[in-house]
Parts: C-alpha cells; sequence; structure tokens
C-alpha cells in the first residue's frame, strides 16, 4: 500500500510560534553554499569533501541555533512569566516543538495542564487537554488519549469553545479509527465537520475533509473519498497553504493507487512533489518519492521504482527516521527481486533486516524474513529457504498473537470508551433536564408573580374604586346632612312663628280657661320641636361623622350629652345663631356654653378658633 503522509495527523494544532524564520534562514544558507563551494572544485577533491561536510556542519548547527533560541525564549517564559495564562501556552507550544522526543512533549504538556488546572484557568486548561491527548495518541495509549479528550471536550461544551470542540471531536474520531471502528469515526469527523462548518474555519474544514476522504477511500468508496479530497484540496489553495495542498494531491494520489488508477497517482505525486520540493519539506518529498516507487512498482517499470525508492531512502536516512529506511530498503529489494538482481535484493533484505531488529520494529523483521525466504526460492537455495520459512512463520505467529492482544486492548478499550460515553451521555441528559425544570421552575414563578400582581393590582383598583365609592358616598351624606339642617332650620323658624302667634291669641284670649290651654300647647310645640329636630340632626351627623362622638369622648370623657350635641354644630361650622335657631337656645347661654367648651379643652389662646380645632377631629 502507498505511503501516506498526512501533517499533523493527531489533531489540529493549537495556533502556536511557527519559526519561519529558520527555514529560510536555511534556504539561504544553502544558496550561499552553491556561490562559495562552486570555485573550490578546482581543488583537490578530498580537502573539498572535507571542507563540504564541515561546512553544512556549521550551516545545520546554526539552522537548529534557531530552534533552540525560540526553545530557550518559550522555557524563559514558561520559567519566570507572572502571567499563568502565558506560562500554560508556552508550555503547550515546547510541548509541540518536541516532535521527536515524546516523553518530553508529555512532560512540558502535563505542566500546562496542572498549571491551568492549579490556576482554574479553564480556557488554557481546554488548550492543554488537547495537547496531552495529541501526545497519549502519539505514544500509542489510547485510553488516556480517549479520557483526556472526552474530559477535553465536556468542558469545551461547557465554556462554548466550538473551535476547541471541533478539534476533539476529531480527535476522537482518529483513535476510534485507530481502534478499528470506522462507524464510530466517521460519527466523530462528521461532527467535527458540522461545527467547522458553522465557524466556516476553513482551516478545520479542509482538514476534517481530508480526514473523511481517507475513511472513504479505505472503504473502496473511491468515487467519495476523491469528493472530499478534492474539496479539501480546493479549500487548501484558497487558504494558501502549500503543504495542505501537497499532502491533499499525496491523499488523493493514495486514492487512485488503491483504486487501481497507477497513472492518475503518479500524476498527482509529481504534483505534489513540485510544492514539496519549492517549500523544503524533506520529509514530506521523500513521503511522494516512496508512493511514486510504489506506483512505477505496479506498472512494471522497475528501474523507475527502484530510483525513486532510493531517493526516499536518502531523505529518510538523512532525516535519521530509521523505521522508513527500513521499509524504502524492503521495498527496493522486492524491485530487484522483480527485476532480477538477487544479489543487490539480499543486501537491502538484510540491512532493513538488521534496523528493524536494533529498533525492534516487528512487522519490518516478519517482511524481511517473508521477502529473503522468496529471494532463496528464486536463487533455488533451498536450504537458506527452509531456514527463513522457519523464522517468517515463527514472527508471522509473534504478530498474529501481538494481533490478538491489540485486538482484545481495543475490545477493552472500547468498551471502556463506549461507557463513559454513556455515562457522560447520561450526565448530559440529566444536566439538560436539571436545566429545563430550573427554565419550567422559573417560567411557573414569574406567572405566579405575574398573577400575584395583578391580583394585588386588582384589589388596589378595587380599593380605589371602593374608596372613591366611600367618598362620593360620604360627600352625597355631607350635602344631604347641609339640607336637612337648613330643612330643620328652617322647620325650627316656622314653629317659632307659630310659637309666637300662640302667644299672640294667648294675650288676645278673653277667658283665663283659654289662655292656659294656648300656652300649654305652644310649650308642648316647642318642646316637641325641639326635640324632634336634634334627633333628627343627631341621627344624620352619626351616618357623616360617626367616629366623632367616639374620638371626642376618649380626649375628652367629662363631656355632657349638650355639649357633645354642641360641639356637632361646631363641627358643620354653624353660627350661634343658626345654632339658636335649631335649638331654641338663647344667644348668650350659647356663648357661655362654648366659653366652658374652651375652657375643658384647654384652649387658652384667644387667637385658636373653636370650630377649626374641632374639625380636626
Amino acid at each position: 500500500m502507498l505511503h501516506t503522509h498526512e501533517v499533523g495527523s493527531s489533531n489540529l494544532p493549537i495556533p502556536t510560534i511557527k519559526p519561519l524564520f529558520r527555514v529560510a534562514f536555511f534556504i539561504n544558507a544553502l544558496y550561499l553554499h552553491r556561490i562559495l563551494f562552486i570555485p573550490l572544485l578546482l581543488m583537490h577533491r578530498l580537502f573539498i569533501r572535507k571542507l563540504y561536510l564541515a561546512a553544512l556542519c556549521c550551516l545545520f548547527a546554526l539552522w537548529t541555533s534557531g530552534q533552540g533560541t525560540v526553545s530557550d525564549s518559550l522555557l524563559q517564559i514558561a520559567n519566570s512569566s507572572k502571567d499563568p495564562a502565558k506560562k500554560i501556552q508556552a508550555f503547550i507550544e515546547l510541548s509541540e516543538q518536541e516532535t521527536n522526543n515524546l516523553p518530553k512533549a508529555l512532560y512540558y504538556a502535563s505542566q500546562a495542564t496542572e498549571l491551568a488546572h492549579k490556576t482554574e484557568n479553564e480556557s488554557g486548561y481546554v488548550n492543554s487537554l488537547i495537547r496531552l491527548s495529541q501526545v497519549y495518541f502519539l505514544q500509542s495509549d489510547f485510553k488516556k488519549a480517549m479520557d483526556v479528550a472526552l474530559e477535553g471536550k465536556s468542558l469545551a461544551e461547557k465554556l462554548g469553545k466550538q473551535v476547541q470542540l471541533a478539534i476533539l471531536l476529531d480527535g476522537i474520531g482518529l483513535i476510534y479509527y485507530n481502534l478499528g471502528d470506522k462507524k464510530e469515526c466517521a460519527n466523530y469527523y462528521f461532527s467535527s465537520l458540522k461545527i467547522a462548518e458553522s465557524l466556516n474555519n476553513r482551516a478545520l474544514i479542509c482538514k476534517t475533509y481530508n480526514r473523511i476522504g481517507l475513511l472513504f477511500s479505505e472503504q473502496k468508496d473511491f468515487g467519495k473519498a476523491i469528493e472530499y479530497l478534492t474539496k479539501a484540496d480546493s479549500l487548501a489553495l484558497i487558504l494558501d497553504d502549500k503543504e495542505g495542498v501537497a499532502v491533499g494531491y499525496n491523499n488523493i494520489a493514495v486514492t487512485y493507487y488503491s483504486s487501481g488508477n497507477y497513472t492518475k497517482s503518479l500524476y498527482f505525486l509529481k504534483e505534489a512533489l513540485k510544492i514539496s520540493k519549492a517549500i523544503g519539506l524533506e520529509n514530506l518529498e521523500a513521503s511522494h518519492y516512496l508512493n511514486m516507487g510504489k506506483a512505477y512498482f505496479k506498472l512494471k517499470k522497475y528501474p523507475l521504482a527502484m530510483q525513486y525508492y532510493s531517493q526516499a531512502l536518502d531523505i529518510f536516512t538523512r532525516l535519521n527516521i530509521p523505521p522508513k529506511a527500513a521499509s524504502c530498503r524492503l521495498n527496493i529489494g522486492e524491485a530487484q527481486i522483480a527485476a532480477g538482481k538477487y544479489m543487490e535484493a539480499n543486501i537491502n533484505f538484510n540491512a532493513a533486516l538488521s534496523i528493524a531488529k536494533e529498533r525492534g520494529l516487528k512487522d519490518i523483521i516478519y517482511q524481511s524474513y517473508k521477502l529473503l525466504h522468496e529471494l532463496a526460492l528464486k536463487r533455488a537455495d533451498t536450504s537458506s529457504a527452509y531456514n527463513y520459512n522457519v523464522l517468517e512463520n515463527q514472527w508471522k505467529d509473534s504478530l498474529a498473537y501481538a494481533d490478538k492482544e491489540r485486538n482484545l486492548v481495543k475490545i477493552e478499550l472500547q468498551y471502556h470508551f463506549e461507557k463513559k460515553e454513556e455515562l457522560e451521555k447520561q450526565e448530559r441528559g440529566r444536566r439538560k433536564l436539571l436545566n429545563t425544570a430550573i427554565i419550567v421552575t422559573l417560567a411557573l414563578s414569574i406567572i405566579i408573580i405575574l398573577l400575584i400582581m395583578n391580583q394585588i393590582r386588582l384589589r388596589a383598583k378595587k380599593s380605589k374604586l371602593e374608596k372613591e365609592g366611600l367618598e362620593k358616598e360620604l360627600e352625597f351624606k355631607k350635602k344631604e346632612l347641609t339640607i336637612n339642617v337648613m330643612s330643620l332650620m328652617k322647620k325650627s323658624e316656622l314653629l317659632s312663628d307659630f310659637s309666637k302667634k300662640i302667644i299672640q291669641f294667648e294675650q288676645e284670649a278673653t277667658t283665663d280657661e283659654t289662655r292656659f290651654a294656648l300656652k300649654r300647647v305652644g310649650k308642648e310645640l316647642q318642646k316637641t320641636s325641639e326635640e324632634e329636630t336634634l334627633k333628627e340632626f343627631s341621627l344624620r351627623f352619626k351616618e357623616v361623622h360617626k367616629d366623632f362622638y367616639d374620638a371626642l369622648l376618649r380626649k375628652y370623657p367629662d363631656l355632657t350629652p349638650s355639649e357633645l350635641k354642641l360641639c356637632a354644630f361646631l363641627k358643620l361650622n354653624l353660627s350661634t345663631k343658626e345654632i339658636s335657631e335649631l335649638t331654641g337656645q338663647r344667644l348668650n347661654t350659647l356663648e357661655n356654653a362654648r366659653y366652658r367648651l374652651r375652657l375643658k379643652f384647654g384652649i387658652t389662646n384667644s387667637e385658636v378658633n373653636l370650630v377649626a380645632f374641632l374639625s380636626q377631629i
């Protein structure tokens, strides 16, 4: 199968410092090398070779010193900054720089996570969990990678960090991919894509299209694979992401290779190679060479296959990537067998075997013995063929046993992940139910409060109407009382006239008997009139001022009934003359009564009006 190179295959990295100046410096240095060293070709070859190697070592040292400078700067921030957020980000970036030293990368990621947790920096904690999950994934510790990713996912959802959530969903999908659960892998990839599209985050969309395309390619749905990979490549072009375009072309080439279209595969690999060379990505360039070699091998163009395999081997050896170098040697040896170059094939197979044994690369050891067994049969070396076959079967059994163990671990991990996810779903359901209950309770509380307020408003309105009604009724009664008092005064005046006429008739009477009768009638009439008048007045007054007498008696309990009646007349602002007409009392009698009232009320100041005093009670 073609070698698939995908940059950042674990997750999208958190934005970090990208030391582009180092790449630029290295490219410029290589250009300087051409200027300086071409004239030296006239000198002795050995001297030139030594000088050339020394110069390249110096240039490489200068280039790597740039990396050290950035690392030193980040370490300084991580160790001395007083801002926890800056320290957390520095630790994350240091972890991302340690691509070839995973224990160190894990240390820095753990430092970032601990500091974020300690300082309760939730945003920094999510970012550090992303990086920590990535490192665990690169170490093939899928259990820890998933645990950390799920924790990060829950926190990202809580904080509404959509970009981080998309990255974590993508990472979880990748873990499921490595566990062999392609269905769950696809679910998480598409969940990540949905968020990326809602954010219109083209970088995230591009990366996820690549993921989904390769997944379809593995499922042999090449049409869908090409569709997604082409969309990814188009986005990379829009973003002017040259590395992304190169990776995209490489992935399209892989899909065409898997579908058996080797010519188209080579076309895209060559396009990818141009870009990778232009931007100086040697690792990616080597991958293209390796894939081109495989395509030419399938086309049975063995010299070309060996040529590209060799170019890939040179780069992987120079970059010190032994597993890839060993794979290249196996590929070269396979092409050499096909071309009938058995001696050269044997050298390459043994070289691959040596690297694999040194590094403990079991799969390459098995492949080496298998190809050595095949080569021995081609050479009719039955003794060696038998020995290699025994070793091949031993390693095959070993790999099968290791695969069984891995599968058991994967099944166990998958059960663990599914159980954890189910618990997380239940917890989300409980939180959702609780939130719904809180919202319903708040809504009901608001409705109840509004109903209570409306009820209070209605009561207040009713009370106001009742008060207005009572006030109107009281006003009406006051008017009625005033009219009644006026009526009583007229009635009293009329009776007074009758009384005078009777007195006149009495004086004109001729007999004593008649005079006595008229005198008695006059007194009875006057008495009855006064009683009825006072009785009716008292009744009407109490209807309007029902608490007046009680209030007076509470303050002045020694008031007589006649004094209470006089107070009532004064309350209505009646003059002494009007009171006299109603009661039939003389004016001086009423004046004396008023004076006595002032004494009882303690009104010594002559300026205080008795009527005004009583009106306040």
